[in-house]
């Protein structure tokens, strides 16, 4: 009687085994496939702003930038490389570029996920030190646009005042000495 008790024990112990280990798998597969999605949709995303960004009247079709995966078998199991490769230029590591050019790709890496994941507001602070002229203007006309067509908030902190006109409202922190005057316009 015992034996048999304990077979029928551990004939049902393997069948639950055996359900719980096919819906482990079967979890571990959807979210894999879901990972796989979202991936995908970023680096896509994140490839259409590094063109837009990098637009030149020379490069009119802008450089390149996306991610790849380590092992794309068990993509929880590796490392994510971001790759950004600037018009007319080869590949590099992203260390190789310049400070302008890092600032580019990495807006386009933190833009493309305020796109998909819908943040309240984006705050940037002083991103545009590092670009020169021409691409802080195209930034911020980039930031402007996508604010519009996201409907995305952006605030932007920067010391180049030649770039309030591409801002709805701003704000101007003024020191003095009775203190900080706000100044509001908008």
């Amino acid at each position: 009687k015992r034996y048999e008790f304990l077979k029928k024990k551990l004939i049902d112990s393997r069948f639950r085994y055996l359900v719980a280990n096919s819906k482990f798998f079967r979890i571990a597969s959807e979210r894999t496939n879901r990972f796989k999605i979202f991936f995908n949709y970023l680096s896509e995303k994140i490839n259409k702003i590094y063109k837009e960004a990098t637009k030149t009247f020379d490069n009119p079709y802008g450089g390149t930038a996306f991610l790849t995966l380590e092992n794309r078998e068990q993509p929880f199991l590796g490392k994510i490389f971001f790759t950004a490769i600037p018009p007319s230029k080869s590949f590099q590591s992203l260390q190789s570029l310049s400070g302008g050019e890092k600032t580019i790709a990495l807006l386009s890496l933190v833009i493309s996920f305020a796109q998909i994941l819908r943040p309240p507001f984006v705050f940037f602070d002083e991103i545009d030190s590092f670009l020169d002229s021409w691409f802080s203007e195209k930034y911020f006309l980039l930031l402007k646009n996508l604010s519009f067509q996201s409907n995305l908030r952006i605030c932007t902190i920067t010391l180049r005042l030649k770039f309030v006109v591409f801002f709805k409202i701003i704000i101007f922190l003024v020191k003095t000495k009775s203190g900080t005057n706000v100044i509001t316009i908008g």
